[in-house]
């Protein structure tokens, strides 16, 4: 489904902690809201009632329990499906982070969400996830009482809070790379699927995942098929046949995917020109960027940069 740019009063207000591009809040607010997406990941998790999700064209629904990993630069609007509800809101900028090729793949794999059910997820792997999000929890709030938003609260009121304590920045963004490591090391399990690349033999997979990590720092080069299966030391047609059962995409698909996500992130900067970004992600023309950036998010670039929150707030 593709979601409509509307205009909204609705608008996630989030206080701020002093000196972080770290957010946490409780929301209680039976309110939706539209459109929108930052360079954060994004952490729901409904403590009671339930709760919808989209995100491009996948649609969630949270019961109680299940948590939700939004991957940076995701377009996502919010529902709330029940007349009351608690959910628990984490939002970090991990930007520095995604450059490390696996903290990328992992988002890659991911896109554009990451659906954890209490009910199916793996009981240990379900338990330590939610107990990084009470550690972040504690680690953010310290003893003050948790900052709820609520229907009878002026958001206005919020306070804000000062800085953290003396490294709890460096221990939150170190438990959210536990989090998003645990949950890419266990994806197949998380989402009940047979992941790509199980059935490759382990040479094939060695080589395959150096394609990977060499594509993470190569792929706004121009790289042809050729190229990439002669670097893997494999014929083009064998390497295209066993890179597609790896990885579930053809190379080129992989390649056009690896450029849209880097470019949904350089949209975030209002400086930077749309002919600019095609050609730092990669792409021949802007022309060829448009049309391969609408065919995958269902908008322009320019249309998708009006829903940049930070830039557009809604």
């Amino acid at each position: 489904m593709k979601m409509e740019i509307e205009e909204s009063t609705a608008r996630e207000s989030v206080p701020h902690r002093f000196n972080t591009n770290i957010r946490m809040y409780i929301n209680k607010i039976d309110a939706n809201f539209p459109p929108h997406w930052h360079t954060d990941i994004e952490i729901i998790y409904p403590t009671e009632g339930t709760y919808r999700v989209n995100c491009r064209t996948r649609s969630y629904l949270l019961e109680e329990g299940d948590i939700l990993l939004i991957c940076p630069a995701t377009i996502h609007e919010i529902f709330t499906t029940a007349p009351t509800g608690t959910r628990i809101y984490i939002q970090a900028d991990l930007s520095r982070a995604i450059s490390l090729p696996e903290i990328e793949t992992a988002f890659h794999d991911m896109a554009p969400a990451l659906h954890i059910h209490a009910a199916s997820c793996p009981p240990d792997v379900y338990h330590t996830l939610c107990d990084y999000i009470r550690d972040i929890q504690q680690i953010y709030f310290g003893s003050a009482p948790p900052v709820e938003m609520s229907e009878e609260q002026d958001v206005d009121t919020l306070v804000l809070f000062t800085e953290l304590q003396p490294f709890g920045a460096v221990e939150i963004y170190s438990i959210l790379m536990r989090f998003v490591a645990l949950a890419g090391k266990n994806l197949a399990q998380i989402q009940q699927t047979t992941q790509p690349g199980q059935t490759a033999s382990p040479r094939n997979r060695i080589a395959l995942s150096n394609v990977c990590a060499y594509l993470s720092e190569h792929f706004t080069e121009e790289i042809t098929l050729e190229d990439i299966a002669a670097f893997a030391g494999f014929s083009k047609y064998h390497f295209a046949r066993i890179f597609n059962e790896y990885t579930g995409k053809t190379f080129y698909q992989y390649l056009q995917q690896r450029r849209i996500l880097f470019a949904q992130t350089l949209l975030s900067n209002p400086t930077l020109s749309i002919t600019d970004i095609a050609y730092q992600a990669g792409f021949a023309s802007s022309t060829a960027f448009t049309r391969t950036f609408r065919k995958s998010t269902g908008y322009t670039p320019s249309q998708f940069r009006l829903l940049d929150e930070k830039q557009h707030p809604f």
